[in-house]
Order: C-alpha cells, then structure tokens, then sequence
C-alpha cells in the first residue's frame, strides 16, 4: 500500500480523519459522541479509506495545529464559527 506524503494535498476532513485516528480509542469516542449521524458517517468512512500516512505528514498535521491554536490566542466555540469550518470541509 502507498504511503501518503504530501500534506498539502489533503482535504480537510483528510486532516480531521488523521487527528481522530492519532488520539487514543476513549478520546475518540468522547469526540463523536458529539457529532450527528451524518458527521460520523462521512468521517469514519474517510478514517477507513485513508491508508498509510507518513509519520512527516502526521507531524505536521500537529504543527500546523499548533501555530493555528496559538496565533489566535484563545478558543471560541460558536454556531457561526463551526458553521465556517464546517463549509469548509
């Protein structure tokens, strides 16, 4: 199976497929417990046709986390901002 190396080109639910697969069984489930039906659905069928990611393309995925998360400085969890992130995916 090819191993996937190119971080740009992944779509977005490509990159929240990678982060639910990097965090632990119980946190992952913490998550879609909050999710509807239809997230779930299209987000676990992207977790299972994801393949093989290299651990450069994982590293980053947490880096640019990261420098998101602290060049806004703080979290704000709204309808309208997860409606934006949301029509992004």
């Amino acid at each position: 199976m090819r191993v996937r190396t190119d971080y740009r080109s992944l779509s977005g639910i490509e990159k929240a497929s990678m982060f639910m697969l990097s965090l632990s069984e119980e946190h992952a489930a913490q998550l879609f417990e909050n999710m509807g039906d239809e997230e779930i659905r299209e987000l676990s069928m992207c977790m299972a046709n994801l393949g093989n990611i290299s651990s450069e393309v994982v590293e980053r995925l947490y880096v640019d986390f990261a420098e998101q998360i602290s060049s806004t400085g703080s979290l704000t969890g709204t309808p309208e901002s997860t409606e934006r992130l949301l029509s992004k995916v």
